[in-house]
């Protein structure tokens, strides 16, 4: 279904405020506009499994989104968390093959749905988008390298310190982090009693605090000390 003309409009404006799409002549970005549509989401929802068909790329709009890795004997991975304006899905669409993760609401969001064919006429079309696709493909690339890096070489309480200096840096909050152990687990490709020691330990030692889904660093200097010395 296609979306009404106040919504076009809506969705025009959204697209507008993206630099990814800044660059789009009027034209591609009203025929991009009429093409999509907008998508709620509820938290702990799936977007898609994988394996599924890739027939759609997404931009979040609002809420984040969950990228997991699953493995054969039914472990998973979060390998990456998509915020507003963030685009994902796309690979699938431009290797012409399913699915290579799958995507979970992390929490209540809104999506904007780019068909396919949609986003496969703007690559043709303009250059500029081209470039910006490219750009945002060789950061994803940079990051999975060192994230496969930390797998080879980090012990468990290296890589979960370099998550909780990583997500200490993002949320901007004075050192309070906002995550369960769980997640911590899904994130680091550890279980949750290896998680649960390490930071019990932590917290003797005074370098942090840990309360229901919330951490707060104490002492990062000693997590950073940690992340570059322990190695397997």
């Amino acid at each position: 279904m296609k979306p009404k003309g106040e919504t076009v409009a809506e969705i025009l404006r959204f697209l507008a405020g993206l630099s990814l799409f800044s660059k789009l002549s009027e034209s591609s970005l009203a025929a991009l506009a009429r093409e999509c549509r907008f998508k709620q989401i509820q938290k702990g929802e799936v977007l898609f499994f994988q394996s599924d068909p890739s027939d759609s790329a997404y931009i979040v709009r609002s809420g984040s989104i969950s990228i997991i890795l699953n493995s054969a004997d039914g472990r998973e991975m979060v390998i990456n968390e998509m915020h507003c304006g963030e685009p994902f899905g796309e690979l699938g669409i431009l290797t012409k093959k399913p699915r290579s993760t799958s995507a979970i609401a992390h929490t209540k969001s809104e999506l904007l749905v780019i068909p396919r064919q949609a986003l496969l006429d703007l690559l043709e079309n303009e250059h500029h988008f081209v470039l910006g696709m490219l750009e945002i493909l060789a950061n994803r690339l940079q990051l999975s390298g060192k994230r496969e890096g930390a797998l080879a070489f980090l012990d468990a309480q290296a890589r979960l310190a370099r998550l909780l200096l990583e997500l200490e840096e993002q949320e901007q909050q004075k050192g309070y982090i906002t995550i369960s152990q769980e997640e911590l687990a899904h994130h680091t490709g550890l279980i949750r009693q290896t998680v649960a020691k390490a930071l019990g330990k932590w917290r003797r030692n005074g370098w942090l605090i840990t309360g229901r889904g919330r951490i707060l660093i104490l002492n990062k200097k000693a997590l950073e000390d940690l992340e570059s010395s322990l190695l397997v």
